[in-house]
């Protein structure tokens, strides 16, 4: 993938950790500071499979990703725990450890594709974090455990929280903080209990690109870490002007925190204008939320009114951005309206927002946006006056500021903040410390941030770490012996509903899985755990990357014994219980076909990218894997037993791999059925190899009496597979 250039030291260590580490970050720092710019480049260059969620409509408009309620399909209002709904014990102790658990019904909204996209995601990023909500960001932890069968935080996915805990807050009504008090120290993000429970680090950047005036800088941190002197409020105060009325062509804004404020000065300036009515109607297409609209439906401008911008220029002149004031001069049908910003005129034409929904491409497997609605406008609004809240991410060179009616902690300085210099800035109404809103609780969060900033060594050591889990993931099995249970338990609840035969080869091969993989897996982790110990590199260990070769030689021999399982036919009159037999069935198929799929692209050696690019494609694709395997040109209708057929395209001259290819299965499950034809008599051995690898295998275990296969390979070479191993020692054991 193409490489970002990054300026700043610290967004190239933002940088570093989500591209080769799992670890959990924080990005925070002061308005202006590079964040966006950040997303931006992360969001046109992923170097991993992401979705961009943000808390509301017009900021994941504004990062080009969905809603949190939206993507994960949450329902409105506190997010309380499934077991608390039912209690009636007294009340917990704030902050207790809640166990989330999601609903069935919950469960199901999800549809194929958007369980492919959640069960193969790699990093989720989530934009305004400081307006997110505690108890909905444990309930993003829920779901992502839930579907993705990962009791891990987040279910595993790599989190990448944006935004500055100093600006605009979550909201919790005073009823929704009733419900929810019992259970948390506060609203915010961070105390969350997934957040309290998971190791994260937070990477705050400082150097600011909207102001340069050194002065201004200095009373705007102050002003964000709640700790403004009477100096610098008397600076500030300096600029209080009550009766400042600009000149119409001087492009001042009016910041105010309620939006009947805003309407009330934007109506009356636009009714005070003798200049001819112009109303603009939006198209909106497919799914477009209202509450996303970026400006009016009904957008009434007239000449001489004072706009602002709200997108940025999409033809490659780039006229404006989203932010940028002016005033209406002119109006023409054909060139549509002149906005004069300085001494500049701009032609402004209707631009198109769109909504985006997430989505599979259906030919690489990858995670992409697909557009779902679309909204078309003039991008402009109204703009004598605008709301602080709508004022986030934009600058302007000139501002008067009334925060008199301010009520949430952070408002103040978001306002302040969208100034370029002081020299900009009036002051409706005087400042005061008390308008602040010092809040204690994000005073204890900031001052334990630079024990959360990671060095280089701490990088090194979470690459190393990542790699690691990687590595172990790849020879872990314990998904794979569950889904068996699961299989057993429904199959030995049901008895009378399935043969005796069905039932003793599920507990057989269960018992058979469990010695000769599972545990075998834990001896082979703690092997190269300790080659590990001893020289804790992957790519250059070669050590190391032989016994990963043979172990993925090893297991995928022994994951053919389960395709017996896999290819059973199963029919079952109890649609209730042949509904539960499908769902384990299924659920085990698709974790074997997953888990072989990895194992067969570590065979040459580990290497991470490549393994994670194998897993979430074939995740992607493991739904429909069934269906492929019945659309297989030129294969028939399967009757009788998975070796049968087998036998069948044998006798039609088919080499093994031709099999494999045509019954779209893996060359070693081809050989295990070689192997039992071979022992019933129903083929010769000498068919499927070269003699001279017949003869040594023979001529081994004459001599040996051994009848290992991991011990025979040792001695003979990776040169001869485990199937000619078996398919011959079938042979002998015939004869025999």
């Amino acid at each position: 993938m193409q490489t970002r250039k990054i300026e700043n030291a610290k967004l190239e260590m933002v940088d570093k950790f989500v591209r080769y580490t799992n670890m959990n970050i924080f990005l925070t720092g002061k308005a202006g500071t590079g964040k966006t710019t950040f997303l931006r480049g992360l969001a046109e260059n992923p170097t991993k499979r992401l979705v961009i969620l943000a808390p509301t409509g017009v900021a994941a408009i504004n990062a080009g990703g969905q809603t949190i309620h939206s993507f994960f399909q949450l329902e409105f209002g506190p997010q309380i725990p499934v077991d608390v709904i039912h209690t009636t014990t007294a009340n917990p102790t704030p902050g207790r450890d809640v166990p989330w658990r999601v609903s069935t019904v919950q469960y199901k909204k999800f549809s194929s594709v958007k369980l492919k996209i959640i069960r193969s995601l790699e990093l989720l990023v989530i934009d305004e974090i400081s307006m997110v909500r505690a108890d909905l960001l444990d309930a993003v932890d829920a779901v992502m455990r839930s579907v993705r069968r990962n009791d891990k935080p987040f279910g595993g996915v790599q989190v990448l929280m944006i935004g500055d805990i100093h600006q605009l807050a979550p909201v919790a009504k005073e009823e929704e903080w009733a419900l929810l008090h019992d259970y948390y120290k506060s609203v915010y993000f961070f105390d969350s209990h997934v957040l309290t429970k998971t190791p994260y680090c937070c990477i705050e950047l400082e150097h600011i690109y909207r102001q340069e005036d050194r002065q201004f800088i200095d009373i705007l941190n102050k002003v964000r870490n709640n700790c403004l002197d009477a100096e610098s409020l008397r600076i500030l105060n300096s600029h209080y002007h009550p009766d400042f009325e600009p000149d119409d062509d001087a492009g001042y804004i009016t910041l105010m925190t309620h939006n009947r404020q805003v309407d009330e000065i934007n109506e009356s300036k636009l009714n005070a204008l003798k200049t001819k009515l112009l109303k603009f109607t939006a198209k909106v297409f497919g799914n477009f939320p209202e509450s996303s609209y970026p400006t009016k439906f009904e957008l009434e401008l007239k000449i001489g009114a004072q706009v602002m911008f709200v997108k940025n220029d999409p033809s490659p002149e780039k006229a404006y951005f989203n932010g940028k004031i002016g005033r209406i001069i002119g109006y023409d049908e054909d060139d549509g309206l002149q906005v004069k910003c300085d001494d500049e005129v701009i032609e402004v034409q209707p631009v198109t927002w769109s909504n985006f929904e997430y989505s599979i491409n259906a030919e690489t497997k990858e995670i992409e946006e697909k557009e779902v609605g679309s909204f078309t406008q003039i991008p402009l609004k109204l703009a004598w006056a605008i709301t602080i809240h709508k004022s986030q991410g934009l600058t302007f060179d000139k501002l008067i500021l009334d925060a008199s009616l301010a009520f949430a902690h952070g408002q103040v300085y978001v306002a302040l903040s969208r100034c370029t210099s002081l020299e900009g800035l009036v002051l409706k109404a005087k400042l005061s410390q008390s308008g602040l809103f010092n809040d204690l609780t994000i005073n204890q969060f900031v001052a334990a941030l630079p024990s959360r900033e990671p060095n280089e060594e701490q990088f090194e050591y979470n690459k190393k770490l990542y790699e690691s889990q990687m590595l172990f993931e790849l020879v872990d099995f314990i998904d794979i012996e569950s889904d068996l249970n699961g299989l057993r338990k429904v199959v030995f609840a049901h008895k009378r509903s399935f043969e005796d035969k069905l039932k003793e080869k599920i507990s057989s091969k269960g018992q058979k899985f469990h010695e000769e993989v599972v545990e075998v897996a834990e001896k082979f982790k703690r092997q190269i755990g300790g080659i590990l110990r001893d020289n804790f590199q992957i790519d250059n260990n070669l050590q190391l990357q032989e016994r990963v070769k043979k172990g993925c030689a090893y297991f995928l021999d022994k994951l053919a014994d389960l395709d017996e399982i896999i290819e059973s036919s199963v029919d079952v009159d109890n649609k209730e219980v042949k509904a539960s037999f499908k769902s384990a069935f299924e659920l085990l198929k698709s974790d074997i076909f997953v888990k072989r799929a990895c194992l067969v692209s570590c065979m040459t050696g580990f290497d991470m990218k490549k393994y994670l690019t194998t897993k979430n494609k074939k995740i992607v694709e493991s739904e429909e894997h069934g269906k492929k395997k019945e659309t297989k040109p030129k294969e028939k209708r399967e009757k009788g037993s998975s070796v049968k057929r087998t036998k069948e395209l044998i006798d039609e001259g088919l080499t093994i791999d031709e099999i494999a290819e045509r019954r779209g299965m893996t060359r070693a499950t081809i050989e295990q059925h070689v192997a039992e034809l071979v022992l019933n008599g129903e083929a010769e051995a000498k068919d499927f190899m070269s003699r001279e690898h017949h003869d040594n295998i023979v001529e081994y275990f004459e001599e040996t009496k051994d009848s290992s296969l991991g011990r025979a390979r040792d001695v003979l070479g990776e040169d001869y597979s485990w199937g000619e191993l078996r398919i011959v020692l079938n042979e002998m054991r015939r004869e025999s």
